[in-house]
């Protein structure tokens, strides 16, 4: 019997976590609509916001129901009176339903511009010491944090930008060509950087970074020319979410009643 409850309990709180994330998330029509049931027509690209969801009784997620409101459209003669049909009645929201079959199949989701902030591991191949527009290699491998945004809302997770700030080690090459050394050597450098990823999708980023590379203590005296000197770098950066914007945006968005 606890099994059981356990088992119900479990059940419950998944299916309450799923229509949570569903909730207050933004959508348009892809294509003309007519319920059957209301005579309500719904042209495309006309935006709605989910606002509840009817479980089914017979457990079936199709026929669930998905209860949603539409958009305020922009003022105007075709406006006001669209809004007067789908939008408000008495000072109230007019809630419209559809199955949730159908509100898959004739509408699209709307995402937030900001994705959400990410953490991941990036590595620089090769760094232009800026001061003297010199080419070096370098292994620079870190840690940054950054904040990704959509090129365009009706886009998940494809053609992303997103700034980030970072830091590091960086495996520096010193000879006496760029320090006061006699013998060529390695040395360890604190680094920290900035920059822009763009994703265009999941496999494909290109980051561009620049910042400064800190000799540690031990090798001060070595006056290495490019210590605390800003350079720039092109990076491949290998990124796990953090966490993930909601598709929710502005209920002051308007709707297109073209």
């Amino acid at each position: 019997m606890k099994k059981i409850i356990l088992l119900l309990t479990i059940s419950i709180l998944y299916t309450q976590y799923c229509f949570s994330q569903e909730l207050q998330t933004n959508h348009s029509f892809n294509t003309n609509y007519k319920n059957q049931i209301t005579k309500i027509n719904y042209k495309a690209g006309y935006k709605v916001k989910v606002i509840n969801i009817e479980p089914a009784s017979d457990g079936n997620e199709k026929k669930d129901k998905i209860i949603f409101t539409v958009n305020k459209f922009k003022t105007g003669k075709v406006g006001d009176s669209l809004n007067k049909i789908l939008y408000k009645k008495a000072n109230d929201f007019i809630t419209h339903k559809m199955s949730r079959e159908d509100f898959i199949k004739f509408t699209n989701p709307i995402y937030p511009y900001f994705r959400g902030v990410r953490a991941g591991f990036y590595t620089i191949p090769f760094k232009i010491r800026i001061s003297d527009f010199d080419f070096e290699q370098n292994i620079n491998f870190g840690m940054n944090i950054g904040f990704q945004f959509r090129f365009n809302k009706k886009i998940d997770d494809r053609w992303l930008y997103e700034p980030s700030i970072g830091i590091g080690l960086s495996s520096i090459n010193l000879n006496n060509k760029n320090s006061n050394v006699t013998e060529e050597r390695t040395a360890s450098a604190f680094s920290t950087s900035f920059g822009l990823i763009l994703h265009f999708d999941k496999n494909i980023n290109l980051g561009i970074f620049s910042g400064l590379d800190l000799l540690g203590n031990n090798d001060k005296e070595v006056n290495w020319k490019y210590d605390k000197k800003p350079w720039l770098g092109i990076g491949i950066n290998i990124g796990f979410s953090l966490s993930e914007g909601k598709g929710n945006g502005s209920k002051n968005d308007a709707s297109d009643p073209n």
